[in-house]
C-alpha cells in the first residue's frame, strides 16, 4: 500500500468518526473508531517503510500534520461526550453510598451501637 492510499484511508475514517461524534451515534462511533485504528496502524507501517527509504514529500507531511490535528480535536470531542454521558447517567442513577457496609445497610437500625450481647452484660 502506498503512503497516499494509506493517508487517504485514514482521512476518510477520520471524517466518518467526526460524523459519528456529531450525531452521537454509539454504534457508528464504535465501528468507525475500529476502522480508524486499523487504518492508522496500516499508515504507521507504511510510514516506517518510507522513512527507511528516504524523506516524506512536503505535501504529504502537511496532510499528516492535519491528520494529527484532527485526531487531537476528536480526542477532545470524545472527552466532552464522555463527560456529558457521565452527567446524564448521574441524573438517572442514584448515587452509591460508600458507607453502606456497616451503617445504613440494616435500614439505619443499630447504626453505631454495640452488639446486643454486650448490652445485656452491662
Amino acid at each position: 500500500m502506498q503512503l497516499e492510499d494509506a493517508l487517504s484511508t485514514v482521512e476518510k475514517h477520520l471524517d466518518g468518526v467526526s460524523a459519528a461524534l456529531l450525531s452521537a451515534d454509539p454504534q457508528a462511533l464504535e465501528s468507525g473508531s475500529t476502522q480508524l485504528r486499523n487504518a492508522s496502524a496500516q499508515l504507521s507501517l507504511v510510514m516506517a517503510q518510507i522513512q527507511r527509504q528516504g524523506a516524506v514529500p512536503a505535501a504529504l507531511q502537511k496532510r499528516l500534520q492535519d491528520v494529527g490535528a484532527m485526531l487531537a480535536v476528536q480526542r477532545e470531542s470524545l472527552a466532552r461526550l464522555a463527560a456529558i454521558t457521565d452527567r446524564q447517567a448521574a441524573v438517572l442513577l442514584p448515587p452509591t453510598d460508600a458507607a453502606a457496609t456497616y451503617g445504613s445497610a440494616m435500614g439505619g437500625r443499630n447504626a453505631g451501637s454495640v452488639a446486643r450481647i454486650y448490652r445485656s452484660a452491662s
